[in-house]
């Protein structure tokens, strides 16, 4: 039964990866034939790094040399304080805690890291070298090497996918943790597989499955995708985020591969995805879930789960925001951050 099981979960996988994958191409072609002037293949030369990614508010730029990787993150504030550490999602960088560097360096020495295949970091060959195990040991090595065991962590997205991972293997080196946009993975696992709301709104993981594909859509048009979703339900002028920052992470995706890594997450991971910790007999240090009321990917009943699954989790839902909550709406994740770790 087991392998009968398996079987038959791996044909519905891939039937709606394969459904996804020619939406998408075809959506892709028609999009190029009514507006043949945007080149699909158009990429704009970006020979320097935008001046924002060395900020020198924003900190100092370091590596981090790890039993199996090199690791890029930005550094600020005083060392000798607590260490809080910054853990970017998909298609994001460290640069993504532009606004919570600034807020928190001065209570905390932060570290934001580029997560393997991302950014300044080393970017390994290969679907295998995204598998969970190697994530959670970046962060737990990471730490380690700091000079620290025992840090608050804060992390968004597919940053947050690791976090709560880390929390459940190691929840004697978090003090507190902030996790952004990404839901208790027991929740959302049952609620992607039973609520249709949700398996539409995950409609991407299954699409990311297919080689190839998915690169290419994401570099489409000079990578404009990260605009149209950084700046989602927002107007030009309401935007926090701008067209500085858009650049900022244009300057990294929009080079040879740079979409392979952070699109192998999901390859590595997709097929273990019931096999994630969740919470059981765990004590968990204290910890929050913040969420846009707008998120597109993740919907609100699964959000709710996190309270339910780990009844000292607070969750807060930041109004009008986007998936992107910690630079669509930095002002009030920043208060609710500092609301929490005050208390």
């Amino acid at each position: 039964m087991g392998l009968i099981r398996a079987i038959v979960g791996k044909t519905i996988v891939w039937s709606v990866a394969l459904f996804y994958a020619f939406t998408v191409l075809a959506s892709l072609i028609v999009r190029t034939i009514l507006r043949p002037s945007r080149q699909f293949w158009y990429r704009k030369d970006r020979p320097t790094p935008p001046a924002v990614l060395h900020d020198p508010q924003l900190g100092t730029h370091k590596f981090m040399q790890l039993k199996n990787i090199k690791l890029h993150y930005v550094e600020n504030g005083d060392s000798s304080k607590p260490l809080m550490l910054f853990v970017h999602g998909f298609p994001e960088l460290w640069y993504s805690w532009r606004h919570q560097i600034k807020e928190f360096s001065s209570d905390y020495w932060t570290i934001a890291l580029d997560m393997r295949g991302y950014g300044e970091s080393e970017k390994p060959d290969g679907v295998q070298n995204y598998k969970m195990k190697y994530l959670l040991d970046d962060i737990k090595e990471l730490v380690t090497a700091l000079g620290r065991d025992k840090f608050t962590l804060v992390a968004h997205d597919w940053g947050g996918v690791v976090a709560w991972q880390f929390v459940f293997h190691f929840p004697e080196m978090v003090e507190k943790y902030i996790i952004m946009d990404a839901p208790h993975p027991r929740g959302f696992r049952r609620q992607m597989f039973s609520s249709l709301t949700q398996f539409l709104m995950s409609w991407y993981i299954f699409f990311f499955q297919v080689p190839y594909i998915p690169e290419i859509m994401m570099r489409s048009y000079d990578c404009h995708s990260l605009k149209k979703n950084f700046r989602k339900y927002r107007t030009e002028t309401e935007t926090k985020v701008t067209d500085e920052d858009i650049e900022a992470f244009k300057y990294f995706f929009t080079q040879p591969g740079a979409f392979n890594g952070p699109i192998n997450y999901y390859r590595a991971n997709f097929g273990s995805l019931h096999k994630l910790n969740s919470n059981d007999g765990v004590d968990l240090p204290p910890g929050m879930l913040i969420a846009g009321e707008k998120d597109d990917f993740i919907s609100q009943e699964v959000l709710g789960k996190a309270k339910i699954l780990v009844p000292t989790c607070k969750v807060e839902i930041i109004k009008g925001a986007n998936h992107f909550v910690q630079q669509d709406d930095p002002e009030a994740v920043n208060k609710v951050m500092r609301d929490f770790l005050k208390n």
